[in-house]
């Protein structure tokens, strides 16, 4: 009798253990995001936790241990979590079970969410069951796919585009705009104001454009603006600037569009340009005020560049005033000039010295140019037209490079000038 009190002490504390362990195990399952479900060999259900039954609205007291899995299919069924009908599900599960194999694969529900579920065999012949509603994790995938296309289409425009909010902040941004702002990437402008991004002066007046056009809800079309760039250069943009309404129609932001129209703007001053100086030469100018004109012209065409104009006074040996727009180049023309720059005389065509502290014939002005900030050098002689040499067209870069094609055209374009000026002068001399 003794024994058996003491068998029955034993067994029920063992019991009392199982059930304690089955509590924490039961508290673990609920504390997860993912709905579980334990079903046997028979299809009967073990466990299920509290998410499961949120997911499938379902009251936990519906779902108690030994219901079917055909139970359970016509309780969602009922409650619309079910993605097909009863028996088309239950054969549907039973053939991923017969598997004994892992699934995954997502339903859509008809409330609009979408639920991930997933399949594990166990050693006893059943199943365990996982669902996860995945809904938000797929709209914010969809969002990002969404952003990321668009991003892509306005990063195969050309020209710059870009979103901002009422403080002027980058909201939308492409390509085009952030390598035009010396950034790689659209990221390095979001959130960010002109004033962290561009050269005060041009950051000013890209802002006050904006303030206009938010507080009188005016757009500003194609309205073009002389800029300082991030890296120095000077360019001419074309800008529109539209305001972006929310829904009670107050100004929220601004859409911007804005195109590079430095070539055009320059073409055009070149055109009025040659115009003015061929104008001047047949009016008789002095041969000095018509160089000057076209240094001036020259000059206007590129950035970080000092032209010269330097004549020959009868020979290939001796020189007559050089006009610039640096002083100190013209006081030094006398040994310059016989030296380096009469190579373009000799030889008839352009000489570039992409490095003047790199040319062994510029040895002697290496300390002159570099305290004038010039480190390149780009001549071509000016002949008449049969040839004659009359003196040398030079430009100086303050960046160590080799001119571009449209430098070189700028330069065979201003000697065609410098000589129409000499040969003009030469006829007005008697003879």
């Amino acid at each position: 009798m003794a024994q058996g009190s003491q068998d029955c002490a034993v067994l029920e504390m063992r019991v009392a253990a199982l059930e304690a362990q089955a509590e924490r195990y039961q508290a673990a399952l609920d504390a997860s995001s993912q709905g579980v479900a334990f079903f046997d060999r028979e299809q009967r259900l073990i466990l299920a936790n509290r998410r499961y039954a949120e997911i499938f609205r379902l009251s936990p007291d519906r779902l108690p241990p030994g219901a079917t899995l055909r139970e359970i299919i016509e309780l969602r069924f009922a409650a619309g979590t079910c993605p097909m009908a009863v028996d088309d599900y239950v054969a549907y599960i039973a053939t991923i079970t017969e598997k004994r194999e892992d699934r995954d694969w997502s339903v859509s529900l008809s409330d609009g969410r979408t639920i991930r579920a997933r399949i594990r065999p166990t050693p006893d012949g059943g199943w365990v069951a996982t669902h996860e509603d995945i809904t938000d994790s797929r709209e914010k995938r969809l969002l990002i796919e969404e952003r990321i296309s668009l991003q892509s289409l306005i990063d195969a425009a050309p020209d710059n585009l870009w979103v901002k909010d009422a403080e002027s902040r980058f909201v939308i941004a492409n390509r085009a705009t952030a390598l035009r702002m010396g950034h790689a990437s659209t990221q390095e402008l979001i959130g960010k104001s002109d004033l962290e991004l561009c050269p005060w002066e041009t950051a000013q007046k890209y802002l006050a454009d904006e303030r206009e056009v938010i507080e009188t809800g005016r757009p500003m079309i194609d309205s073009e603006e002389y800029v300082l760039e991030p890296d120095g250069e000077k360019l001419w943009i074309a800008t529109t600037k539209v305001p972006v309404r929310n829904e009670r129609g107050e100004v929220a932001g601004i859409i911007g569009v804005s195109r590079d129209v430095t070539r055009r703007r320059l073409t055009d001053a070149l055109r009025e340009g040659e115009t003015e100086i061929l104008q001047l030469i047949a009016a008789g100018a002095p041969v000095g005020s018509v160089l000057e004109e076209l240094v001036h012209l020259v000059e206007s065409q590129s950035t970080g560049i000092v032209a010269s104009i330097m004549p020959l006074a009868g020979d290939a040996e001796r020189w007559r005033e050089a006009v610039t727009s640096l002083h100190p180049i013209a006081e030094r023309r006398a040994d310059l000039l016989a030296g380096p720059l009469l190579e373009a005389v000799r030889q008839g065509e352009f000489v570039i010295v992409p490095e003047i502290a790199a040319d062994q014939l510029w040895v002697d002005h290496w300390a002159f140019f570099s305290a004038l900030q010039l480190r390149s050098c780009w001549a071509t002689p000016i002949c008449l037209r049969g040839g004659e040499p009359v003196g040398v067209l030079a430009i100086f870069a303050r960046a160590a490079r080799e001119p571009s094609e449209g430098e070189l055209k700028l330069m065979q374009f201003a000697a065609q000038l410098a000589a129409i000026a000499a040969e003009r002068e030469a006829a007005r001399k008697p003879s």
